[in-house]
This record gives structure tokens, sequence and C-alpha cells, in this order.
């Protein structure tokens, strides 16, 4: 209960009652600002390049791993010790990436050598930095959650006098270089520091397709002789089954007969709009010969695919762009159609008397080449980010520097596979005397359409701070720049910018604020 002291009363309901408010309690031994706060034992743990980990972290006993020393601060040294929540790092190099919990303070550039962990400014001298510079990794991830030391304001991180350095496509994609990632309600102030993103890789080139061709038709069956039947039975249609499960067929070979020959049949399948009338039947001979089988209509070939549009998205491993849409497959090339069958009688009998009587059958279409495979789309360019805030997370930065580099250039899309040949056509059987008891020949299959070019992959991203449904503040002579974002990726079979199938060039923004997905989609 508090103890009112200096208190006003009256005896008139309507006035107020005054009392001035309880002393604030003095500041404990660890209070203050980095600059100028004491550097005391129990104020944190101490880590220093020269340090040990098998040592309790003290000034005189420094630990050698910032990650030791944060796992000290949010736990405890040991033997009853709470939690300290504070690190004090040297001035120097740490090759590790961090975790660390919201709650507990990062206080590097602190100045070792004389023993009294002092802080003379971190722009100060040439190592005025503690360097986080991991050849792998995020170099900092601030944690919340389970993770976090502290409740409420009280677990927001000060990460002061650091510069955090990140590697040329060291995050867990290997592909972008992203320097410190808040994870959803992680609390984070970055004061009087660097943050500093290397360059995203460029990214892969799509798969070709094969460069043999597609799997080609196959040559229509030659029709019967005349004078082996009465009716000579047309010649059987050839298929091409492809190994997407689509067929092209050529049309049956007319039948022979003895007083009219009989029509072939169209080839399969039958193109849109039956393009200049292809693939079409032969007609049998009646008072005039027999017609040949048409060939067969050329599948259309796919075409380029479309290069990568749009932002990317952020996740809890950072940025993710879009790949270059993979090419589709080319058409099946339609079959021929089969060619007309003759008539054994006329002005003169084809056939000896004694023999059959039957003209000679058409024969059957060539069947279609397969169309060619796509290729797949080139994959998108690294990012380059300085910090990504992920959803619920608030970030401050003050007096800092916080850079985007070069994003990676998207990958060419591959090329697609060429079709296969048509089919050959084939012959109509032969006759002795007249010129309507021969048969037609069918016609030859289309060759398959071309596989699709991959597009080209999305440019990768530069962002000084990437945040999605964060609170971000920069105030105090905060530096937030963006790189330059990489070009987006040619697409497949193409050799200059701007062709078809051409990929977006990457997004950049000094602070880039993404949507909230609705839901996560597939990777």
């Amino acid at each position: 209960m508090s103890t009112l002291t200096g208190c006003a009363y009256t005896d008139l309901c309507w006035e107020v009652r005054t009392c001035a408010p309880d002393p604030e309690p003095p500041p404990g031994p660890c209070a203050g600002e980095p600059g100028t706060a004491p550097a005391l034992d129990q104020c944190g743990v101490f880590v220093s390049e020269n340090g040990d980990d098998r040592s309790p972290g003290t000034k005189d006993a420094p630990v050698k791993t910032l990650q030791h020393a944060v796992g000290l601060a949010s736990s405890g040294r040991g033997g009853g010790e709470g939690p300290t929540g504070r690190v004090y790092a040297c001035g120097g190099t740490f090759r590790e990436a961090i975790t660390l919990p919201s709650g507990v303070d990062l206080w590097g550039a602190r100045l070792c050598d004389g023993g009294d962990w002092s802080y003379d400014g971190s722009f100060g001298g040439p190592n005025e930095f503690t360097v986080i510079a991991p050849p792998v990794g995020i170099p900092v991830r601030v944690l919340a959650g389970d993770d976090a030391v502290l409740a409420g304001d009280d677990a927001t991180s000060m990460i002061f006098g650091v510069r955090a350095v990140a590697a040329d496509a060291s995050a867990s994609d290997g592909k972008s270089s992203i320097a410190m990632i808040l994870s959803p309600g992680a609390r984070a102030t970055v004061r009087e520091s660097a943050i500093l993103a290397g360059d995203g890789k460029d990214g892969e080139p799509g798969e070709d397709a094969p460069s043999f061709r597609a799997d080609p038709g196959v040559v229509g069956n030659d029709g019967a002789d005349a004078c082996t039947a009465d009716v000579a039975m047309g010649a059987l249609p050839v298929v091409t089954v492809c190994d997407d499960g689509i067929e092209s067929a050529g049309g049956y070979g007319g039948d022979g007969r003895i007083e009219r020959g009989g029509d072939g049949t169209s080839g399969m399948p039958e193109p849109a709009g039956n393009p200049d009338v292809r693939g079409l039947a032969g007609g049998g001979a009646s008072s005039m010969p027999c017609s040949d089988g048409q060939n067969g209509a050329d599948g259309a070939p796919a075409g380029h695919a479309a290069g990568a549009v749009g932002d990317g998205r952020l996740d809890i491993d950072g940025w993710i762009g879009l790949r270059g849409e993979d090419g589709k497959r080319g058409d099946v090339g339609q079959g021929g159609g089969g060619g007309g069958g003759g008539k054994g009688r006329g002005p003169v009998n084809a056939c000896p008397t004694g023999r059959p009587q039957g003209g000679a059958a058409g024969g059957s279409g060539g069947s279609g080449g397969c169309g060619g495979k796509g290729a797949q789309g080139g994959g998108y360019g690294g990012a380059s980010i300085g910090i990504v805030a992920l959803q619920g997370s608030v970030l401050a930065v003050e007096a800092s520097k916080v850079l985007g580099a070069r994003g990676g250039d998207g990958g060419v899309g591959g090329t697609g596979q060429w079709g296969g040949l048509g089919g050959w056509p084939s012959h109509g059987g032969h006759a002795l005397a007249t010129g309507t008891a021969h048969g037609c020949a069918g016609g030859g299959g289309g060759n398959g359409g071309r596989g699709g070019d991959g597009g080209g992959g999305l440019g990768g991203a530069s962002f000084g701070i990437a945040s999605m449904s964060a609170s971000v503040t920069l105030v105090q002579d905060a530096t937030v720049l963006a790189g330059q974002p990489g070009q987006g990726g040619r697409g497949g079979n193409t050799g200059v910018v701007d062709a078809p199938g051409q990929g977006n060039r990457g997004p950049s923004l000094f602070w880039y604020r993404f949507d909230a997905p609705d839901e996560e989609p597939p990777r």
C-alpha cells in the first residue's frame, strides 16, 4: 500500500483532494544507457575474442563466444543466480551467427584491453564495433514467444555498438543475404550500430528439356493390291502414344471393292478449326479414280512461358521470390488421312477372270509426332536485406545504418524440346489395268509442336528493411538504404533482354512493407 504524503484535504465535496506523488525509487546499479552505465559483473555476462567458454563470463574471466554469453545472460550463470539479461561484448570480430531472445541486451564496442570494459563511442576507433560476421547464416536473429526472457515492454532487446555483416548468399536458402531477422512477436531496438547485408546470388537457370526430338510418328501401312479379295480391307491405322498419354492416329485406308472404292478416314486428333483442311480422308474410286489422304497438321508450338512477375513474400527464413513459369508441352501432330480405295469393275475389268474382283485398298495415314516437352522456368535471384521484421514484431532504429546490397539476377529460362517428326505417308495398293482400280496413298502425319521455353526468374530484391505486419520506427538520424535489385532472368532460347519470357526486375526500396498472406502458399 502506498503512503500518501503531502495530501491536502477539504470538507467541500466538489473540491478535489490532491496528493503529492510517491517518491521515485533510486535507480539500480545496472540502470542507465549503454554508453554511460557501469559495466558490472552483476549486470551482465562478458565476452571477448580472447575469452574461454569454460569461464563464468565475468569481467576478469570472460567467455569466448557470443552465443554462449547470450545463453548465460538469459538463464543465469548457475549457483542460483538469475538471468542478467545483458551481454557486454568487446570490440572485435565474432564469426558466429547468434539468436538473441527478446529481453536480452547486446552491448558491444567495449574497450577491453585495460580490463575496465568501458565504452568510448561506437564511432571512435578502428575496432569500435563488435562485429558479428559469420561465414554462413544470418548474423543476428531476435526471438520471441517462449524464447523471450522478460515479459511486456521489458522484453525489448537493445542492440548497441554492433556491426552485423552478412556474407553473400548466406541465408538458409543459399541465395539471399540477410543481416538480421526479428521473428514474429520479437522486439528490438538497434542503436549506434550498423546492419549490413551482402549480395544475393543469381538465380539458377531453368532446366532444359531434352535436346533430342520428341517421339516421332509411325509410317502408315500400305494398302493391299487389287485382285487379292473381292473386298480388300483398307490398311489399318498406326498410332503414336506419347509419354503424356496423348495419342495421334492416322486414318484408315479405304476398302478396295468391286463396284466402288471405300473412303478413308481422317487423321486424329483433329486440330481446332481444322486449319487448311489438313488430315482429311481420301475418297474412294467411283467414276473417277480415288484420292490420296491429306497430310496431318503440325502440332502447335507452346511458345515462351511468362517471366516471373511480383514482389515475392517473406517467411521465417527471409525473402522468397518467384520462378519463371515452366514451358508447356507442344501439341501432338495430327495423323494423316487414309487414302481412298479402288474398284475392280469399270469399262474394262481390272482383274482377270477367276481371280477375286476387288480393287486395291487405300493406305493408312502416318501418325503425328509427339509434342516437345516444356523447359523449366528460371529461378529467382537472391535478395539483399538489412533487417526483416515479421508479424507482430516491434523494431526501432536509432542513429544506425541499415543497408541492403545487390540482389541476384533472375535465372534464365530453359530451352524447350523440338517436337517429333510426323510419320511418312503410305502407299496405296497396286492394280494392273484400269485407272480406277489402284488404291490411294495415305497422308503423312504432322510434326509435333515444339515445347515451350521457360520464363525468366524474378530478380532478387534489395531492401534496407522488409517488414510484414510489424511496427517499425526510424528515429534519430537512422540511415536506411536499399542497394541495387537484380535484373529479371531472360526467357529461354532468347539472346537479348526484353524478349518474350523476360522476368521482372526485383523490387527495391529503403523500407518495404509486405502484406500478410491469407494462407501459406506451397514452396
